[in-house]
């Protein structure tokens, strides 16, 4: 069963986080667009094998997201490199 919750997530995260241009760009270095998936996919996975409630997934989503941004703009030049 985390196996399929692990599998849904991330093809839900790959859907979100793909991008048509990495695609038509036949990138060979596939782990930068899985790499980002299979962390959320796994986090979200073992949340789900502790038991932790809906909501408290939601606030860390919301809390993780605010992070990233707040990264981004401070590190965004070199994020933009890191991805090609």
């Amino acid at each position: 069963m985390i196996i399929g919750t692990f599998l849904f997530y991330f093809i839900l995260f790959l859907f979100v986080f793909s991008s048509p241009e990495k695609f038509k760009q036949r990138d060979k270095r596939w782990t930068k667009i899985l790499v980002l998936p299979a962390v959320f996919a796994m986090l979200l996975a073992f949340l789900t094998v502790i038991k932790v409630f809906f909501i408290y997934k939601i606030i860390l989503i919301i809390i993780l997201g605010l992070t990233s941004l707040m990264t981004y703009w401070q590190y965004g030049e070199q994020i933009r490199r890191w991805l090609g």
